[in-house]
């Protein structure tokens, strides 16, 4: 494996691949944010080059929290189209439903900061009640949180 990240960068844009879990525990989903930030993402990251995506996400979840998971399956994939700092950015996604191999390995009662070179990074549970009160990435997620099918679903997104 190439320890490249499949992330292609021009002078007006920005092309990746990221593979992203879904963690439900007690009606609680795990998000990130920026620490003085008020905008929620899944947590995951950039797949390398050479590496699947659910490779990518054990990897990942391991880095940033210390913790093993276990894929259970891919629930979504995005195509996302958005814009930042006068960039145009496309970004693929696949999300998948995760579960941890031991419940211990993330406490269910604060916030704590990414394990990974980046402490800027704080991770918690948020109540799923609460998502349709906030900014959170992706946005199609307030909704398919409730409903997630039986089969695999494709959402092309423009933020």
């Amino acid at each position: 494996m190439v320890q490249t990240d499949w992330l292609f960068k021009g002078d007006n844009y920005i092309c990746n691949f990221r593979s992203v879990g879904v963690l439900i525990r007690n009606n609680k989903i795990l998000v990130q944010r920026d620490k003085d930030g008020s905008e929620y993402a899944l947590p995951g990251g950039h797949v390398k080059v050479g590496e699947s995506s659910m490779d990518s996400l054990v990897r990942e979840y391991r880095e940033e929290t210390g913790a093993d998971i276990i894929c259970e399956r891919l629930i979504w994939t995005e195509e996302c189209f958005w814009e930042w700092n006068k960039k145009l950015i496309n970004t693929i996604a696949f999300y998948y439903l995760i579960k941890l191999r031991d419940d211990k390995d993330i406490s269910d009662d604060c916030e704590f900061v990414s394990q990974k070179d980046n402490c800027n990074v704080v991770l918690g549970w948020l109540p799923l009640n609460e998502l349709k009160l906030l900014t959170i990435y992706p946005s199609f997620l307030k909704e398919k949180i409730f409903n997630i099918s039986d089969y695999t679903e494709h959402f092309i997104t423009r933020e």
